[in-house]
């Protein structure tokens, strides 16, 4: 059986989930530079949350597994999505739309996606959200909480030149494009959905370490009582 078009996909996908307040949750969003390690600081509160905890009632964590799913619900391939969903407009989607082809979908259709599936993913709970506008699509659910990992560019230059094997200018340059690129999508994002401050909780990654900061989330978990005190 052939997969649905995205438009198509889009028109009867979960944009009609309930809503109940107190059905919502809970879960946690995950927003950083390039470079401060925020699927790390996930794996990590993944077993923190896990731990002792019954199967059915487990927390799961979804990064790249975001755009693997639309890849697969809507038959286009993975890295192609990513890439119109970061793109600036262009007019050869406009030519193709214009010309009945529309298999190339915009980003803006791309990014309401996501940002569908992402709450589907928060409403159901037990959910750490890495990136993918998660924080803005989430923004007014109740239930969770908005980390944003940041650090000096000079130290996550260091981070990205050990981790990727580059030399230290290779990783500034590197550092400096996706900033380019996410700021981008940060633009669209604030403009959508407008929330003052935007996190709440921002941690600099170069004065904590990744399992402090860990720790730290999921005692804000339990203050704000959205898992149990054990």
């Amino acid at each position: 059986m052939a997969k649905a078009s995205l438009s198509k996909h889009m028109e009867e996908s979960l944009t009609g989930v309930e809503e109940d307040p107190s059905k919502i949750g809970p879960f946690i969003t995950i927003s950083r530079q390039f470079g401060c390690h925020g699927f790390s600081v996930g794996l990590l509160l993944l077993d923190l949350l896990n731990e002792g905890a019954d199967p059915d009632e487990s927390w799961k964590i979804y990064h790249r597994e975001i755009l693997t799913r639309l890849a697969t619900e809507t038959d286009m391939a993975e890295d192609v999505l990513d890439r119109q969903r970061r793109a600036r407009p262009r007019l050869f989607t406009g030519i193709f739309k214009a010309l009945g082809k529309g298999r190339i979908p915009s980003g803006m259709q791309i990014r309401n996606e996501i940002t569908t599936i992402i709450r589907s993913l928060a409403i159901d709970g037990r959910a750490i959200l890495i990136g993918q506008g998660g924080t803005g699509a989430t923004m007014d659910l109740p239930n969770g909480l908005s980390v944003r990992l940041e650090a000096p560019e000079d130290w996550r230059v260091k981070q990205v030149a050990f981790r990727d094997g580059l030399s230290e200018t290779q990783a500034r340059m590197r550092i400096r494009a996706k900033e380019r690129e996410r700021e981008y999508l940060r633009k669209l994002y604030r403009a959508k959905f407008r929330r003052t401050p935007p996190f709440n909780l921002l941690y600099d990654c170069s004065e904590f370490s990744l399992a402090q900061i860990a720790q730290q989330i999921v005692y804000a978990l339990k203050l704000k009582g959205y898992i149990p005190k054990r």
